[in-house]
């Protein structure tokens, strides 16, 4: 029982922790053990989900330079690339690093959480939350970037743990550069820089002198890395981060109530009423709030003498991570038309929250009444929250394994547009709403249908408008008569409502029909057609 002293005080920020390194042999093995169960099961869900094939999907097409539409941030397009040009084929490269990227995130994420709570078991239930979360074992069984945006952010992580602990200079160096990495990866990585930055001025155990040149030493090298990048792309291929800074977002109250449906989704499914869902959501937040003031209070009032503290540290970085990373994307949504908070962009912001929550929970001084009653709290919430991710996680793996995932699910395998496409003349150009299906599937380029208007800005191409698309289609099929040109409608496609419509082609390209099916027709562009 706690003396009336200890009941009368505030209870310390938190509990006392086990210095780094230290800990019985028993522990020790039990935490690895724990750490590659988990690494196991996640390996053994993703060969559930790719039994058909990794989940293919526009923006995957993007990376593997097979869609009309380049790619953006370019890491990932060279994780596939570069072995393909060695004769690797895109696929095969695509889970390669499917499986790096997920045996390094799961591996990573308890890493740090072992680090900084000093507890083997706090980490396999925060490493847990992650790994079973049906967002994070859908994105790890997909050809997309976030994978090893995880990784270069984990490892950023880890060497900034390294400079809290150690003082070296050498570890920021090493940590700007993976942030320039996980930048290069996907553009919403500069958060974590500015939240490690805040982190390092604000530490009293440094003179301000060197907190400030730690800081620039932090900026400058990843930052480097990534404006080289910018400066070679846009002299080489004419473009780079794609887009304007411009305010062209359109989201209206429909969407943000579906942005706020996916963040509740977090804990719970759709089926569970959105206000409890959004309730939790907002207690487990001011719980983090309220944590990190204390953590941050803590921080300030370190000695110049006392080790860092890891767990405050990493708490404070994911803190200020998480903040800011919800105001990046947010703020790209005022740029960005068309773009809502889907569970891509959505996984990042979970993990750094789920990670946070971890720490802040393993710090909970449980020889005190009050933070003993939060740890049974969250963790009774932890143990409910993970039955739920094992259900959801387990039926869309049974859904992906019976059949498939993007566009290698069932209904692309068997398609019998597809069938006939592969059937059409291989001199023939091919367009179609489509194209980067038609190319994975028939291993055939395509070209994109007239786009009446810009997916990022909701407006016509100022520099190919719809009426110059649908001229250099009629040119093609009138030069060579002899190589027919066709479009490819799918009806499974009903998203890309940009594209100009069906019947417009129709009218604008005099399409003749070649056949139909079930879930699509084939055209050919009259040769004779007439603007």
């Amino acid at each position: 029982m706690a003396t009336p002293a200890e009941m009368a005080r505030p209870f310390a920020a938190t509990a006392p922790r086990p210095p780094l390194g230290l800990g019985n042999a028993a522990s020790v093995r039990q935490g690895r053990i724990a750490c590659a169960l988990l690494v196991l099961g996640s390996l053994a869900l993703l060969q559930f989900n790719v039994h058909h094939g990794l989940s293919v999907t526009p923006d995957s097409t993007r990376y593997m330079g097979i869609s009309p539409i380049p790619y953006d941030a370019p890491v990932y397009h060279w994780m596939l690339v570069l072995p393909h040009a060695l004769g690797v084929p895109l696929l095969t490269a695509a889970m390669a690093w499917a499986i790096v990227t997920l045996c390094t995130n799961v591996v990573m994420i308890f890493a740090l959480l072992r680090r900084a709570a000093g507890d083997w078991r706090h980490a396999a239930v925060g490493t847990a939350l992650v790994a079973l979360a049906p967002q994070f074992v859908a994105l790890h069984a997909s050809v997309i970037s976030e994978p090893p945006f995880i990784s270069f952010v984990l490892f950023t992580l880890w060497f900034v743990l390294d400079y809290f602990e150690h003082g070296r200079q050498r570890d920021l160096v090493i940590a700007s550069l993976m942030l320039g990495m996980a930048t290069l990866a996907r553009f919403t990585a500069p958060p974590l820089g500015a939240a490690i930055v805040l982190v390092l001025l604000t530490t009293p155990r440094l003179p301000l002198a060197r907190r400030v040149a730690d800081s620039v030493l932090m900026a400058v090298p990843g930052a480097a890395l990534f404006f080289g990048w910018v400066i070679l792309s846009t002299l080489t291929v004419g473009h780079s981060i794609g887009r304007e800074m411009r305010f062209y977002g359109n989201m209206g109250p429909a969407q943000w109530r579906a942005n706020l449906e996916t963040t509740a989704a977090w804990l719970f499914p759709d089926n569970v009423p959105l206000a409890f869902r959004v309730s939790l959501l907002v207690l487990l937040l001011g719980f983090a709030g309220w944590q990190f003031t204390r953590q941050l209070a803590a921080w300030r009032n370190e000695r110049a003498d006392a080790p860092s503290d890891a767990r405050t540290a990493l708490s404070l970085v994911l803190g200020l991570f998480f903040v800011g990373y919800l105001a990046f994307v947010w703020l790209s949504t005022m740029l960005e038309a068309n773009l809502s908070f889907v569970g891509r962009y959505g996984l990042p912001a979970y993990l750094v929250l789920a990670m946070l929550l971890t720490l802040q929970a393993s710090g909970l001084d449980r020889r005190l009444a009050a933070p003993r009653a939060m740890w049974f709290a969250l963790a009774a919430l932890a143990a409910v929250i993970l039955a739920s991710h094992t259900v959801r996680t387990v039926s869309r793996t049974h859904d992906a394994y019976r059949e498939g995932s993007g566009f290698h699910a069932r209904i692309w395998r068997e398609s019998p547009t597809i069938a006939a496409v592969r059937a059409l003349p291989a001199a023939s150009l091919v367009y179609s709403n489509g194209p980067e299906v038609v190319t994975l599937l028939t291993d055939r380029r395509a070209g994109m249908v007239p786009m009446e208007r810009l997916l990022r800005t909701n407006r016509p191409d100022p520099n190919d408008p719809p009426e110059a698309q649908i001229a250099r289609i009629r040119g093609e099929a009138a030069a060579w008569p002899e190589r027919p040109v066709y479009v490819v409608a799918f009806d499974n496609i009903d998203w890309r409502f940009y594209l100009a419509s069906e019947d417009r082609l129709r009218r604008a390209l005099s399409l003749v029909p070649v056949a139909s099916f079930a879930d699509g027709r084939i055209y050919r562009v009259s040769p004779a057609v007439q603007p």
